[in-house]
């Protein structure tokens, strides 16, 4: 049965500030106000010449820390980077010759094609729901999201995760669409990576790599430069190689201000608590699938199909999707409303 949304305090709510009807997290959250304040000021300081570079490492090392919280990770376990592409890439390049792949069907391609550019290894593409029966003996890694851009389909990760054991395969996860509503806290994964600015409600700039101890030590740090570097603003210069000994070893130049808004939107995502998060999102998802005479579902993203004169009448009242693989795509967040669904499913309806 749905669930009426849980009620966040007036403090949430206060926290956005949108003029649309807004259901479209999967493209990109909407910033909290007190994140676009964060990030203002530090441009501001930088206008003025009194912008404290280091002083961003802080920042870093709290999301660092906090997006080990939601995923089950040790701050040491993970990296800093700016695109997920960028980080499935570690993990593709650190592959054997030949090695076998298995990735899902419309998976997005910024965790496909790093591992399609290498012509030498073994792709192999089956439908989400098969994943899991279709891994097999030899098969090397197992890279999927979480939850699916397309459509919003939720992986089973329990039964990934059990076959990639049973054949000694490992792990990525691509969290995405899914850190910020969806508890993906010890999944079990050997790697787990993410971007920010999604369902996470930070500025475009910020991304994570998190991964076990010996799943990290199979990669190379094929990007290192001065800030994997065990202390940035001592090894900044000359060789010989100084990495970092722990994930930091991965790490990219980071984003300033991306960094300094993502630290204060992954305080209010804790605060709120990702439970109570999921409950409401999924709620809301489900009124509009109750509108619309679909069954009950898992995710927070619903995709439908619409002629497009209901596609016009949508844009015209400012309600805010996506169309991804030619369907509507409409995501509910925590500052989404009742009241927000009810006024899609008008415009849906004519």
């Amino acid at each position: 049965m749905t669930t009426t949304p849980p009620s966040f305090p007036a403090m949430v709510r206060e926290e956005f500030a949108p003029t649309t009807t807004y259901l479209n997290a999967a493209s990109y959250g909407l910033l909290p106000k007190s994140v676009v304040a964060e990030v203002i000021a530090a441009e501001e300081q930088r206008m003025h010449g009194e912008f404290d570079i280091p002083g961003v490492d802080a920042h870093v090392d709290a999301c660092r820390a906090a997006f080990g919280r939601l995923t089950g990770f040790e701050a040491a376990q993970v990296a800093a980077g700016a695109q997920v592409s960028q980080l499935v890439g570690l993990v593709a390049q650190s592959l054997r010759p030949g090695a076998n792949v298995l990735v899902p069907e419309h998976e997005f391609n910024s965790v496909l094609w790093p591992f399609l550019v290498r012509t030498d290894l073994n792709v192999r593409v089956v439908p989400l729901a098969d994943l899991p029966d279709a891994i097999r003996p030899g098969d090397d890694v197992v890279a999927a999201a979480l939850v699916q851009s397309a459509d919003g389909a939720v992986l089973d990760v329990a039964a990934t995760v059990a076959a990639a054991r049973a054949h000694g395969t490992r792990v990525l996860f691509d969290v995405s669409q899914a850190a910020g509503w969806l508890p993906v806290r010890d999944t079990g994964a050997d790697w787990i990576v993410s971007v920010g600015y999604k369902w996470l409600l930070g500025p475009k700039g910020t991304a994570f790599l998190a991964g076990t101890p010996a799943a990290l030590d199979d990669l190379s740090p094929v990007a290192a430069g001065w800030y994997a570097g065990y202390n940035p603003w001592e090894t900044v210069y000359d060789g010989p190689l100084r990495l970092a000994e722990d994930a930091r070893r991965f790490d990219v130049g980071p984003v300033w201000p991306a960094w300094i808004g993502q630290r204060r939107s992954l305080e209010l995502i804790e605060r709120v608590g990702i439970d109570a998060i999921h409950r409401h999102d999924v709620a809301l998802a489900n009124r509009l699938r109750k509108g619309l005479g679909l069954p009950e579902g898992n995710s927070a993203i619903v995709s439908i199909e619409v002629p497009e004169q209901t596609l016009e009448r949508v844009r015209e009242a400012r309600i805010i999707g996506a169309l991804r693989a030619g369907r509507l795509r409409l995501a509910c967040h925590l500052y989404n409303t009742e009241a927000d669904i009810d006024r899609a499913l008008d415009m849906l309806a004519g």
